[in-house]
């Protein structure tokens, strides 16, 4: 027991003796003017390190005792200060941060951080924010950062030009929804809108602190953010941004229809307002036809994901959205605008990146061959518009890319797809040649289509003696071990060819 005792003290070191040796270690500190062999002071932002990464002026050297204990080293962490670092406080059970540069992590929000190195990449240049015009607007009863830009029609973002947005038109709205709400849709009378939010989940305590939105006319693009000063100015902001959203005729968002006017309506209810100017507003969200089209040929969809793939918009220094509600907390908290700033800045190019994506997808239906290069997404096209009634255009992009080869994936689908749509116009003389290249592409691991040629040619064409033929290939194949079908799919199969049978025999 004594052995162990002795190496704790070692270890944590007595109070007694810890205390008597800090206080030389400072004298001597300060007698040497901070630690210089010919006693002169040594700013170590001398060192030739620059400014913001320059180390920190040094405690007194320890001795090993004090280095190696447990003791020093918690105490050490407690007290550890600085720029950029957070000091903590204890006050009971209360943890607070006291650096005002913790960029909210006294309020349970993620770190701000502040932008990393600049990327040179000559092959992705990268796209810069609008300059905005910051105003204030309000009375003593509330009031808001009024931020606004004008953009030219020809201003490109990434690849495509602003004006582009003017060529959604009522009938691509109502492709890329499939709702008929949109018919009347009309670009300049709609609101393109985006929310930066103190959190991802609704509720009451979910601030908008951002709402950013753009509308488009023939001279361009006009962007403009309400930005939230402080919680209690909410109402007057909402009432800044009422007129805007009445005049709208429709609204255009990326995930909008599941988050964004569900918080924004939260927000009016809250503030004792009418929420029907967002609710029963239509509403064109771009992330369902965005991922209807890309889903098997991107990694993500998100809006980030597709500005680089699609609409070759790369940023550089942005903020993640993750760090937007630290952002604004760390600007509540030291009245330092550089935070707030970059969030604008994010949500200013995911507005014109909405304008863009917009112009984009229309073309995607308007022209799925010239706007879509992957045989995948092109596939996803067409039956986008064989479902929204598009049927001669969409046969017309499965048609071709049927063509090809029937053991290429994408290929057979676009076959299965086409011939079920064909199938379901009685168009059966189109489907059976379809149906035939699919089994000798896939044999019997495949079933569907020897049942559907099966079913076909015994009720709608009247050839009871090919449908035989057909379904005796098929047992013939599964007997060899050619595929596999189930004990549900052999039933059927053998009452089907027993059925057959007695037909052809009467």
């Amino acid at each position: 027991m004594s052995r162990l005792r002795e190496r704790l003290r070692r270890q944590l070191g007595e109070p007694s003796e810890l205390g008597q040796q800090r206080e030389p270690a400072r004298e001597a500190g300060a007698q040497s003017g901070g630690g210089g062999t010919d006693g002169e002071s040594r700013d170590p932002r001398d060192s030739g390190v620059p400014g913001s990464l320059a180390a920190e002026p040094s405690e007194p050297r320890a001795t090993p005792q004090q280095r190696d204990g447990v003791g020093d080293r918690l105490r050490a962490m407690w007290s550890r200060g600085g720029s950029g670092r957070q000091s903590i406080v204890r006050s009971g059970r209360r943890r607070q941060a006291s650096s005002a540069a913790d960029g909210g992590a006294s309020l349970g929000t993620p770190r701000f951080r502040p932008p990393g190195p600049r990327r040179v990449d000559p092959a992705r240049p990268p796209t810069h924010p609008p300059v905005l015009e910051r105003e204030l607007r309000g009375d003593a009863g509330g009031a808001w950062f009024h931020c606004t830009a004008r953009l030219c029609a020809d201003q490109r973002h990434g690849t495509y030009a602003l004006g582009r947005a003017l060529e959604v038109d009522a009938a691509a709205a109502v492709l890329l929804s499939g709702d008929p709400a949109l018919v009347g849709f009309d670009p300049r009378r709609a609101v393109f809108f985006d929310l930066e939010t103190t959190g991802l989940m609704g509720g009451g305590g979910n601030l908008a602190f951002i709402v950013g939105v753009a509308t488009v006319s023939d001279d361009g693009v006009d962007l403009t953010q309400y930005v939230l000063r402080e919680p209690g100015d909410e109402a007057a902001l909402l009432e800044g941004l009422l007129p805007t959203l009445e005049a709208a005729t429709a609204l255009v968002s990326f995930n909008g229809k599941s988050f964004d006017r569900h918080v924004l309506a939260d927000r009016f209810v809250m503030n004792r307002m009418d929420p029907s100017v967002v609710l029963d507003t239509p509403h064109l969200d771009l992330i369902h036809p965005a991922r209807r089209l890309y889903r098997s040929t991107l990694s993500s969809c998100g809006l980030g994901r597709l500005e680089e793939a699609r609409l070759g918009v790369f940023r550089e220094h942005d903020l993640p959205g993750s760090e937007a509600p630290a952002a604004w907390f760390a600007w509540l908290r030291t009245g330092d605008a550089s935070a707030i700033r970059r969030v604008q800045d994010h949500n200013a190019l995911d507005l014109l990146s909405l304008v863009t994506l917009s112009a984009h997808l229309a073309r995607c239906v308007r022209a799925p061959g010239a706007a879509l290069a992957d045989p995948a997404a092109l596939a996803q096209a067409g039956r986008l518009l064989l479902e929204r009634g598009e049927g001669e255009r969409g046969e017309e992009v499965l048609g071709m890319l049927a063509r090809g080869d029937a053991g290429d994936p994408v290929v057979y689908g676009a076959m299965h797809h086409l011939a079920e749509h064909y199938r379901r116009e009685g168009r059966y003389a189109d489907a059976l040649p379809l149906w035939e290249r699919m089994r000798t592409a896939a044999g019997a691991n495949d079933l569907y289509p020897w049942r559907a040629a099966a079913i076909a040619l015994e009720h709608r064409v009247g050839r009871q003696g090919d449908a035989l033929s057909l379904v005796e290939s098929a047992l013939d194949a599964l007997a060899r071990g050619e595929g596999f079908a189930g004990r549900d799919e052999l039933a059927a199969l053998l009452a089907r060819r027993e059925r057959l049978r007695r037909k052809v025999s009467a």
